[in-house]
């Protein structure tokens, strides 16, 4: 039904009312998701990300190990102290744990607006891709294969050329 409507939607906005105007009409398909994947800048961009999602689980993992010894050494400890040296070492503890999680939700969070920015700046180059090579081939429309496209010829796909045509403007120089 989804398909259907869409599939309405764009005939009617191109005035293909007719089925000789929907027969005369070009259309191409992308896989946009597998572009994605296959893109010199997505492979270096993954790479870029790894490089510093590693980097920052470094980190975390440096502090809660040294967190998770506080804490045995506090276990240890513990039966020794007074009560309430006990509950201002337990209190620090809770403390850092809390910085912990923060920390870890705050790396989270800047890898996350990374990762954005490095699929909208591929995107933007992608569509320019996308509408140079439908202009230059004469299509009249290029959607994108995913949820609505349920089906489609192979020859229309034409994933395999806007992915050369990006890699060869954008990729590797």
């Amino acid at each position: 039904m989804k398909t259907a409507a869409c599939t309405c939607f764009v005939l009617l906005a191109l005035g293909a009312t007719d089925a000789s105007a929907a027969a005369e009409m070009k259309v191409g398909y992308v896989d946009m998701a597998r572009a994605f994947r296959e893109l010199d800048d997505s492979k270096v961009a993954q790479a870029e990300l790894k490089k510093n999602f590693d980097g920052k689980q470094k980190k975390l993992d440096a502090m809660q190990v040294d967190l998770q010894k506080k804490q045995k050494d506090f276990e240890t400890r513990s039966g020794m102290m007074k009560a309430e040296v006990k509950q201002q070492k337990q209190q620090e503890l809770q403390r850092e744990i809390v910085q912990l999680q923060q920390t870890y939700m705050k790396l989270q969070e800047e890898l996350g607006k990374e990762q954005g920015a490095l699929i909208k700046k591929i995107s933007d180059k992608m569509r320019r891709v996308v509408e140079r090579v439908g202009d230059r081939d004469g299509f009249d429309v290029i959607l994108e294969i995913g949820d609505t496209v349920l089906y489609y010829k192979k020859h229309q796909d034409i994933t395999d050329q806007v992915i050369r045509e990006y890699n060869r403007e954008y990729g590797k120089k």
